[in-house]
């Protein structure tokens, strides 16, 4: 991981990460695929088809030409946060939500664990159930926020997949190569869906956590979860199975040029409706 981090480094000075996280096109033609969440209130809608969608591809009414619920398999990400602000309390419950979550995902499921400290590291590389955990703190402390959430949303696009990340942290960072700008572009850039989790006391006010993990969620279609450090487990699978209760929507640019930022707006009449904000074309 440590090595996948300062090639990412070397692609961002050469200018070359744009082409490997650019848009989310299939194959040879200039197909976009998003993930949509689509919520009447708090409950999810089922049985929706293409022509209830409205998309806007840079302003650009789009044809949807499908619009799948629930039918592929997911890769799923876990991040978690083993600074020196987490106790040994703390790393022992989030090794069980590893394990609990870990329990919940079906045959067909991949899954890695990221961890971090001031360094990043594989706690569990991405395979099928069941899967392998292998927790360890780091010998130096710190936090590097930045660096494993940016690495966190480098991603292959995959048709026959969808692919979700989920974030335990703070947000807090001091040991960072990288700073919250070039998470941002990242996060404008990448093919998963990002859920950000923040544990702790919800009567309490955390802005500058809340502010940055929520940006983050926005922009990929996902969701800022608040929740107590003892819940963490039931949110983490809560938000696998909200991300499952969703749409893959799909259709083939038209009317607009393919290179650069591509502002969506997507629009079901009578119902709320979560995804990401844009996509980077080439």
């Amino acid at each position: 991981m440590i090595l996948a981090l300062r090639v990412v480094a070397a692609l961002l000075a050469a200018g070359m990460l744009d082409a490997q996280t650019q848009a989310p096109f299939r194959s040879g033609t200039n197909a976009v695929a998003v993930d949509v969440a689509v919520f009447d209130g708090d409950r999810v809608v089922r049985n929706l088809t293409p022509g209830s969608f409205e998309v806007r591809d840079n302003g650009v009414r789009q044809i949807v030409e499908t619009a799948d619920f629930n039918t592929l398999p997911i890769d799923l990400r876990l991040v978690f946060d083993i600074s020196g602000s987490i106790s040994e309390s703390d790393l022992e419950r989030y090794l069980r939500t590893m394990r609990q979550v870990a329990a919940t995902l079906e045959p067909r499921d991949r899954c890695e664990i990221v961890t971090f400290d001031a360094r990043v590291a594989d706690a569990a590389a991405r395979q099928s159930p069941p899967i392998r955990i292998d927790l360890r703190r780091g010998a130096v402390d710190g936090t590097a926020f930045f660096d494993a959430a940016l690495l966190s949303l480098i991603t292959v696009p995959t048709p026959d997949r969808r692919q979700i990340t989920i974030i335990l942290s703070d947000a807090k960072d001091n040991s960072s190569f990288f700073d919250e700008a070039a998470l941002q572009e990242a996060a404008r850039r990448t093919d998963a869906v990002v859920y950000t989790v923040l544990p702790g006391d919800l009567t309490v006010s955390r802005t500058v956590s809340e502010t940055r993990l929520q940006a983050l969620s926005v922009l990929t279609g996902g969701r800022l979860v608040l929740t107590h450090p003892h819940a963490i487990g039931s949110a983490v699978i809560s938000a696998i199975e909200e991300f499952r209760q969703s749409y893959v929507v799909r259709y083939i640019v038209s009317g607009v040029g393919i290179d650069g930022w591509h502002k969506l707006e997507i629009r079901v009449p009578g119902y709320r409706v979560r995804a990401k904000t844009g996509y980077f074309g080439r």
